[in-house]
């Protein structure tokens, strides 16, 4: 049940005490009446307590209950007034009507009649208050909204269907050097380009901001729509970033040139070796053939393993372009099982070869991914020194349209921190460390991914490739 305040104002007490006691019936509604004998107190009651509803004589000793209208909302905004007279004229209700007040009662009046005036005069108070509640709300959060806007350190731009400004943030005056008068109203949408790019924020004193936008599209009055963008200023992040790539670059550079002078350093001492020892057995007067041929033999492997390191270095540091083709995998996988047929059997090895009819098909450079498979059998073979096991598996697109390509052998396994993609990094030895580190950056520029498990019995490399079903759109093999 609500509650509401009345105030009666008569300067008969006894007839004003009638009043209140009939008001009193409106349903659902407890009411809290005052009663006031002269117009004076009536409006100190009013300025003091905040009434729903004022029922005022029209003559009272000191003041006109027309003229107290205005006096009486002064200090209660919100109560609806209802003036009583027993000598109505048609001046007096138009001067009332003019005054606003609600209604005009005759004397003498029905208790039922004055009770529904009462509840229409209440119903439109409580109207009155709700709408002044929720006006305030709205004033609230858009005092909040703009004090948000304000302090959040980012830029904040706002322009309507045409493309000009309306809302033009304190973090962009204080960067940009332009003041809000300034921009409102201007072209605005230039200035944040399409969401999630980067777009140059002209200063006023030169120069620019590199700023990453987003933006979002909001209906606004009838069939006009509203921009928002929200910008974060990535100028510092990308410089950092250029630095960090610049330091990252030279220290790769480093790392490759360090790892490039120790594995050519090897061959080339072995070589001068060789050479020296030649070079004595002649002066010596040694010309025995079978004895000079072994060392320029020696020679010979040293010089074709530079050549080797150097082809594999050139392979992983220069890559070329990919010519695409559409593959079917297990021809792929097929076609490396056949080629490293002789060397498995040669090394007692036995290769399982094992097809998923659903592999499909992916977009590869064949040669290439011929190299990667070969690579990572000759891995596996070469891992097995006592023989063993090398399985070849294919597998089906996954919940990510990945298709899989197993290569799995049974020999020693390594460590899991081992950095086996790393240029350099080699257990075999006269090994180049590139292979597998080739079979990365070719798996991943065919935007696929290969990761590793191992552990002494097991190792098996997973080559995963985005599927290239028949209907899409590609190079046909």
């Amino acid at each position: 049940m609500s509650s509401a305040r009345v105030l009666v104002a008569d300067d008969n007490e006894e007839l004003a005490e009638n009043v209140c006691e009939i008001v009193e019936a409106v349903d659902d509604v407890k009411i809290e009446s005052s009663v006031a004998t002269s117009g004076q107190s009536a409006v100190d009651l009013a300025r003091h307590r905040d009434f729903d509803l004022a029922l005022i004589d029209l003559h009272l000793p000191d003041a006109s209950g027309t003229d107290l209208i205005g006096r009486i909302r002064a200090g209660s905004p919100h109560a609806e007034v209802v003036i009583i007279t027993g000598d109505a004229t048609i001046e007096s209700a138009i001067n009332a009507v003019k005054e606003g007040a609600f209604a005009y009662v005759l004397k003498p009046f029905r208790g039922d009649e004055l009770i529904e005036t009462a509840r229409r005069a209440l119903a439109q108070t409580r109207l009155f208050r709700e709408q002044e509640h929720l006006r305030r709300d709205l004033e609230r959060s858009e005092r909040r909204h703009r004090e948000v806007l304000e302090a959040v350190p980012a830029f904040v731009l706002g322009f309507d269907g045409e493309g000009r400004i309306v809302l033009w943030n304190r973090w962009l005056e204080e960067v940009m050097g332009f003041a809000r008068e300034e921009m409102m109203g201007t072209p605005g949408a230039h200035l944040v380009g399409q969401s999630g790019t980067d777009r140059r924020l002209p200063l006023k004193r030169g120069g620019y901001r590199l700023v990453r936008w987003q933006t979002a599209v909001v209906p606004a009055d009838g069939h006009e729509t509203m921009t928002y963008g929200l910008g974060r200023d990535v100028t510092d992040e990308r410089e950092m970033l250029r630095r960090t790539l610049r330091a990252e670059r030279l220290a790769a550079v480093g790392t490759l040139a360090a790892g490039l002078a120790h594995e050519v350093r090897n061959p080339l001492n072995s070589a001068q070796l060789q050479l020296s020892v030649l070079e004595r057995r002649i002066e010596r007067g040694k010309h025995d053939t079978a004895d000079l041929l072994a060392v320029t033999r020696v020679v010979k492997d040293e010089i074709q393993r530079l050549d080797r390191l150097v082809s594999d270095f050139l392979a992983f540091a220069q890559p070329r372009p990919l010519e695409l083709k559409r593959k079917r995998v297990n021809e792929l996988v097929e076609s490396a099982a056949e080629l490293i047929g002789p060397e498995a059997d040669s090394a007692g090895v036995v290769v399982q070869v094992e097809l998923d009819p659903d592999a499909g098909a992916v977009l590869v450079e064949p040669e290439r991914m011929r190299q990667v498979l070969l690579n990572l059998v000759r891995n596996g073979l070469e891992a097995m020194t006592d023989g063993g096991t090398l399985a070849l598996r294919t597998r089906g697109p996954d919940d990510l349209g990945n298709v899989r390509i197993e290569v799995e052998d049974t020999g020693p396994g390594f460590g899991e921190e081992a950095p086996v993609f790393d240029a350099f990094y080699t257990t075999k030895q006269g090994g180049t460390g590139l292979g597998l580190a080739i079979v990365h950056r070719i798996v991943t520029a065919h935007d696929g991914n290969i990761r590793v498990e191992s552990r002494p019995g097991r190792t098996c490399f997973t080559v995963l490739l985005p599927d290239q079903p028949a209907d899409s759109a590609s190079p046909s093999a």
